[in-house]
């Protein structure tokens, strides 16, 4: 069974310092969480009638467990990565977790 905690990040008021930010500080942040299992990073692009996308970048990590992201995320690893959040999503940031049920 694989877990993920989803981050939808709202478009932030300077795309560059936000991407910046996010590959110089956050990441290395939050790769530090124990037991992580993979990230994944992607940026969105508007839509074929050319519409901007409702966020700006969407982050998975995954785990072994809801049980296993819950105790990583209580460590000081993960503490400090979601304590920086605030730091560079200035557009705002939706999160939501479940269960992976099908990978196609």
């Amino acid at each position: 069974m694989t877990y993920r905690i989803t981050v939808l990040y709202g478009h932030p008021a300077d795309p560059a310092a936000f991407d910046a930010y996010y590959q110089g500080t956050h990441a290395p942040i939050a790769l530090k969480i124990p037991d992580l299992q993979g990230v994944e990073i992607q940026r969105l692009d508007p839509d074929a009638e050319g519409n901007t996308p409702p966020f700006y970048q969407i982050a998975t990590l995954s785990f072994a467990s809801a049980e296993a992201m819950g105790a990583a995320l209580a460590t000081p690893e993960g503490q400090a990565a979601l304590a920086d959040v605030p730091n560079f999503a200035d557009g705002g940031a939706t999160v939501v977790t479940g269960t992976v049920v099908t990978a196609l």
